[in-house]
């Protein structure tokens, strides 16, 4: 195939991310699809479900974590707080990162760092250290937090975009309703870690 009869491909360069804020296009073969959208919402669902599923999961474990570290429950608290803080103030700060930087990369990062602290509290050995990671997980839920809604907003259409976010609200409804419940049945059966 000769040079004039190839359709110019935009480049994405990692320097344009950072200078510009440009992020990399949607995948032509998956946003050709007609339910492209609806992907980006599932998605930013799943993220959001997190989110709050992780805001309220401690409440019931924190009589338990006061017992396991030896400490009173107002110390214990901390645990709970710890993410809540961190969550609250970093919300804004990536909301406007997402917008800086691109939405994508920050949610990908997001991502794997709320996973990634969310290992860490599995394995914490004392209760500073768990306060500590659940801080990193609320650094990471807030990225999630943050750019979901943004991924969500620019992939969805005038038409589509109330129905879009009432999904949205309903996955963070679930989970911060699901939280108590599921962190009771995990203390329960498997022991705070």
């Amino acid at each position: 195939m000769s040079a004039e009869g190839a359709t110019p491909r935009p480049d994405f360069r990692l320097r344009d991310l950072i200078r510009r804020g440009a992020e990399p296009p949607p995948a032509g073969f998956i946003a050709r699809l007609s339910y492209y959208p609806w992907l980006i919402v599932g998605v930013t669902c799943i993220g959001a479900f997190m989110g709050q599923l992780d805001a309220s999961i401690v409440q019931l474990a924190l009589p338990t974590l006061g017992r396991v570290f030896d400490t009173s429950l107002e110390s214990v608290s901390w645990v709970a707080l710890g993410y809540l803080i961190a969550f609250a103030s970093f919300l804004p700060i990536f909301g406007q990162l997402c917008e800086m930087f691109g939405r994508k990369l920050l949610y990908l990062i997001g991502f794997l760092l709320f996973t990634a602290a969310s290992a860490l509290c599995g394995f914490a050995p004392d209760l500073v250290s768990l306060t500590a990671f659940r801080i990193l997980q609320g650094v990471g839920g807030a990225m999630l937090g943050a750019t979901s809604m943004s991924l969500l907003i620019k992939a969805t259409d005038q038409s589509r975009r109330a129905r879009a976010l009432g999904v949205f609200a309903g996955a963070q409804a679930i989970g911060v309703s699901a939280g108590p419940a599921v962190g009771g049945f995990l203390i329960g059966t498997l022991g705070w870690p």
